[in-house]
């Protein structure tokens, strides 16, 4: 929940029972100086198991890894990764690195990976509402942010709030 030099994160799931399902959801701001490797593997070992991998990524500086790893070894099994990240800054590097593997037929695994900037036709139409530029920027990260996390309990959801409202302030 605050800014880091270097950080490094890999959870392993095992999904093993028939139907099961797992969730990974990661939120990480890049700051100068400093280097994250985080991410996320699941392997759907039983039929009908599912998983979910969500990762936003907004760099300043620094460097971002955003890793994922789906891996298909049974019947009727579903996964979907998300890799996405905006670089505010010349500073700031993000390399997202989405990988699946399919041990069987049947399955049903996707992936989507994007790395880029704002889009300046977006802060443009915010501003012709009234908002400043820097306020334009900051709604459009927040939104980015936003990652509905289920299951994540009122007081941790609280605090992941707290923490991208004050990162706003030094994204922008």
């Amino acid at each position: 929940m605050k800014p880091v030099r270097d950080l490094q994160s890999n959870p392993v799931a095992h999904c093993v029972g028939e139907g099961a399902t797992v969730r990974f959801n990661s939120v990480v701001a890049g700051f100068p100086g400093s280097k994250m490797d985080l991410g996320s593997r699941v392997f759907l070992d039983a039929p009908r198991s599912r998983t979910e991998v969500i990762s936003r990524a907004v760099a300043t500086g620094g460097e971002i890894i955003a890793r994922g790893y789906i891996e298909g070894n049974a019947a009727d099994v579903r996964g979907h990764l998300e890799c996405r990240g905006l670089i505010l800054d010349d500073g700031g590097v993000i390399h997202a690195v989405p990988e699946l593997r399919g041990t069987i037929a049947g399955i049903d695994l996707s992936h989507e990976a994007a790395v880029g900037k704002i889009a300046e036709e977006e802060v443009q139409y915010l501003m012709a509402r009234g908002l400043t530029h820097d306020e334009a920027a900051a709604t459009i990260v927040r939104g980015f942010l936003h990652v509905d996390i289920e299951g994540l309990p009122d007081a941790l959801n609280a605090e992941l709030q707290k923490a991208i409202e004050a990162s706003e302030q030094d994204l922008m």
